[in-house]
Formats: C-alpha cells, structure tokens, sequence
C-alpha cells in the first residue's frame, strides 16, 4: 500500500487577517506539527501540498524566523513533501518571480520537492526507472532524490505518478488537463490549485470553476484540490476520486469559516483501488480566534446601509415637495459619512 497525506491552502503568515484576534503564526505551525503527526500515524510515504502555503504575496513581509520555523516544522516529517505553486506563495500571483518567493526558499534548500509543470514523482516499483532511480521518488526534471537521499528503503506497490497543476490565472489553460496522460503508473493523482465544484461554473463571475463531470473523462484516477476553500468533500464520478475538502486555515470572518472543523486527508492505494480517511484538526473556538465583536458592527453598517437603500429608493420614486437631498439629511438611522456622501452625490446630480 503506498498512503499520501493530503493538505492545501495552509496561509502561513507572520501577522493574522484582520478577523483573527490569535497569533496566526503559531496557530498555523501548530497545525503544521498536528499533521505530521497524522502522517507519522498513518505511514505516509509522502505529504502532498495544494499550494498558498504562505499567505502574504510579497516576499519581504515574510520573516526569515517564518521560513525558518517552517522549514524546522517540516525536518521532523516521517516523509517528504511535495507542493504545487498557489496564487498567494508568488508576488503579484505571477510564477515569474518564484525565485524571490519564500515558497522557492524551502524548494532550493529541498524542504519542499517540486510539483509543477515537469515536476512530478513516481511511487512504486518501474520497469522503465533506471537501476538508479529503482522504486522510489524521483523528480522526472531533473532534480533527483528527495533531499538528495533515498526515502524509502524498499521498493513500494503499486505504481502511483503525482503531476501537479499549479495556480495560472482566473481564465483556466485547460490544455494543462487534457494533455495530461496515464502511462505504466496503475494511479495518477493530480494535484491542482484552481477551483472546482460538482456543478462547475464561475467564481463571483471572476474565476472559473472546473466540474467534476467534465474532469472524470480525463486520464488522472484522484483529483486533489486546493485554492477554493469551501469544504465540498470527498466524491466520486464514476471510477474517479475528487478530493475537495478546503482550506486547513480559517482566515476569513463568514460562516462557513466559523463553523468548519479544517482537516487534512490520508489517501491509501492498493491494488484494489483508492480509499481515504479525513482527518479533523484541532481548532479552538470561533469566540476565541474570531473578532466577533467587529463582525457584528459590520453586519450592522451592512443592515443600515441595505435599510437606506431601500428607504432612498421610496424617496426618489415618490411624490415630494423636498429634493431628495433634504430628504437624505433628514434621516438619522445611517452612518454620518453615508449620509453625507449620498447627499453630495444627489446634489451634484441634481436630484
């Protein structure tokens, strides 16, 4: 049997999101311990990375003592890891300026081992390896050993290849899923930073969103999925496994985030096929990570503004003696500064 560990979107980053009233980084290196601990309990072979390991895009306002604990989190790992890029390891999102990341820091020193482009690894046991490469994981670009040693002291089976598809723009290149093609491997497992769903469609009208359906025709038999951090689950579409379970951070103030328990995946294959087991990982409390508080003032700006709104709209389409900007003045249930704004705006309108 040969057991992957999956995780993505992790968002490591010195200082927390505007919503999180804990210390971020010791939150997500906690985390970082906890599932090497699940991979050292499951005898992982090896942990595989979604991408947007870290969070902040440019690359000096990520410390070196960040680097450096994560780099120390992960010389602990039973086994390696192999990441693929994500939008936020690379400034601007761009993979131009990898070599500037903090992403590339942990690449070059071979904490990480690539998976990107034509950087993939075989696991098991390969006619078509060299005596040199034999059973083991091999970087097929050039890089050679995981840490330029040997992980695995005895040859593994069955034969599983990972290929990567790393975050590229909103506007999908679905060339780089359908040019992708199963050879001697019994299992390819993909691992991809971009959005994807049952149904399929757009992100916000912005990004798309690759289906399910459309995917199960194409070669790889497990699809992991990072960058959308909604927690859709663990699916199958006929013989093909869709791993989509979300981020292992929880940044953002919405409800989905305040109610999900963030977990990381083990992913077994055998001869007989692919199974897996979610892991939830600790969290402590939404009361006590969250800012709560300034949730509850955001809601109440948003239910002022909405109640403005519409009482605007009875204005300007009613009867009236005043101009809509007397009117505006007159009502004391919204922000000053809305208030203010909108009446400049009507004013120079003329209405």
């Amino acid at each position: 049997m040969i057991t992957f560990l999956w995780r993505s979107d992790c968002h490591l980053a010195d200082l927390p999101p505007q919503s999180r009233t804990d210390n971020w980084a010791n939150t997500i290196l906690g985390k970082l311990i906890e599932m090497g601990g699940i991979a050292r309990s499951v005898n992982a072979h090896a942990v595989l990375d979604g991408g947007d390991f870290f969070h902040v895009k440019s690359p000096v306002r990520n410390t070196h003592e960040l680097v450096q604990r994560a780099a120390g989190v992960h010389a602990t790992y039973p086994c390696p890891t192999f990441a693929t890029i994500g939008n936020h390891d690379l400034k601007y999102g761009n993979q131009e300026y990898l070599h500037e990341s903090p992403l590339e820091v942990l690449f070059s020193t071979g904490v990480f081992g690539r998976l990107y482009d034509d950087f993939e690894v075989y696991f098991g046991s390969s006619q078509k390896n060299s005596p040199e490469v034999g059973a083991y994981p091999y970087d097929r670009a050039g890089e050679g050993w995981v840490n330029g040693r040997n992980p695995f002291p005895r040859k593994l089976e069955p034969i599983v290849r990972v290929v990567g598809i790393q975050y590229h723009g909103n506007r999908y290149d679905l060339n780089r899923f359908t040019t992708l093609v199963k050879g001697e491997e019994d299992f390819l497992v993909a691992v991809v930073h971009c959005c994807a769903s049952p149904e399929g469609g757009t992100l916000f009208e912005k990004e798309d969103v690759l289906r399910y359906a459309d995917l199960a025709n194409m070669a790889p038999d497990v699809w992991l999925f990072a960058h959308y951090h909604i927690d859709q689950g663990i699916q199958k579409v006929g013989d093909k496994v869709f791993v989509n379970v979300g981020s292992v951070s929880r940044g953002a103030l919405v409800q989905d985030n305040l109610e999900r328990i963030p977990c990381c995946v083990s992913i077994n294959f055998t001869k007989e096929g692919v199974t897996t087991t979610q892991h939830p990982l600790t969290v402590k409390p939404s009361e006590e990570v969250f800012d709560l508080v300034g949730r509850a003032r955001a809601e109440g700006r948003e239910m002022a503004i909405e109640s403005f709104v519409e009482s605007l709209k009875e204005t300007l389409m009613g009867e009236r003696t005043t101009t809509a900007a007397e009117e505006v003045g007159e009502m004391k249930d919204i922000p000053d500064e809305v208030r203010e704004r909108t009446i400049f705006y009507l004013e120079q309108a003329g209405v």
